[in-house]
């Protein structure tokens, strides 16, 4: 009997610890928010800590990962090519993903992974930016939440997940992925506002990141939600909207080519005021 209460009351008392954990504020242990002068405090900063709610090693690493707003430097502009070759990269290297109870236990081997053709290495943790147009975007784990974001439920509480493609009408399984956390983000930065750009590239910049929760389409079918590689650029750090229509006419390393989201949707919002 005394050797049950004694399991029974580290039970407790590990919970309680966990339940403190992800109770903690977010911070990014590096400094400010990437997108600082536009970031929106939401209730979930002042509850939910960078691990979430993790109940393996392997889940509060990956959780960790996709929170990551530390990758510094500049930016490397990447094609949607090399999302592909980063999924074989990390399959050659036998990397354990494609179910939430079949994640890598040491997530160092996809870093510096493949080389980008500059002279560096590309993996998880580098900093990089796409040009490519929205092909999708919607308000994920709406009803469940998940464990990143402490299982909380709602829109304002998940993450917008973005499909990416070469053309707006690609196929999701020819897509890859962005995703934008609830943490700070901006009232721009919204599901509508990146369907409503329609045929205008985006440029997204933030860190990549292998989500080895998922599996990639084989053979154009896949399980939701569909994509032709598990790496993605998540967390966001900005989102840029291209003055031209045309994808080769939006160089990613043209900053004049482009502008930011926000101040795209206040030109739309208030036309007669620009």
């Amino acid at each position: 009997m005394q050797s049950s209460c004694a399991s029974r009351a580290v039970l407790l008392a590990l919970l309680a610890l966990a339940s403190v954990a992800h109770a903690a504020p977010f911070g990014t242990g590096c400094g400010p928010i990437p997108f600082k002068a536009i970031a929106k405090a939401h209730a979930i900063d002042k509850s939910c800590g960078r691990d979430g709610v993790a109940d393996t090693p392997e889940h509060r690493a990956q959780n960790r990962a996709k929170n990551n707003f530390c990758a510094a430097g500049e930016p490397q502009a990447i094609s949607l090519t090399q999302f592909v070759d980063l999924q074989g990269a990390a399959e050659a290297a036998g990397v354990v993903f494609g179910a939430r109870n079949r994640l890598p236990p040491d997530r160092s081997v996809l870093v510096d992974l493949i080389d980008d053709g500059l002279g560096a290495r590309l993996g998880e943790g580098r900093k990089v930016r796409v040009a490519a147009y929205v092909v999708d975007a919607k308000n994920s784990n709406r009803s469940k939440g998940e464990s990143v974001n402490c299982n909380k439920k709602g829109a304002v509480n998940n993450d917008i997940h973005i499909s990416l493609g070469k053309h707006p009408d690609d196929d999701l399984c020819d897509t890859v992925t962005a995703e934008i956390t609830p943490h700070f983000r901006p009232d721009a930065w919204t599901k509508d506002n990146l369907i409503g750009l329609g045929a205008r590239p985006v440029r997204i910049t933030g860190q990549l990141f292998f989500d080895a929760s998922h599996k990639p389409c084989s053979n154009g079918q896949g399980a939701a939600p569909q994509r032709v590689s598990v790496w993605e650029i998540h967390p966001v750090y900005a989102v840029d909207v291209c003055r031209n229509r045309k994808l080769q006419s939006c160089d990613p390393n043209d900053d004049s080519k482009w502008e930011t989201l926000d101040s795209w949707a206040d030109r739309q919002a208030d036309p007669d005021e620009h």
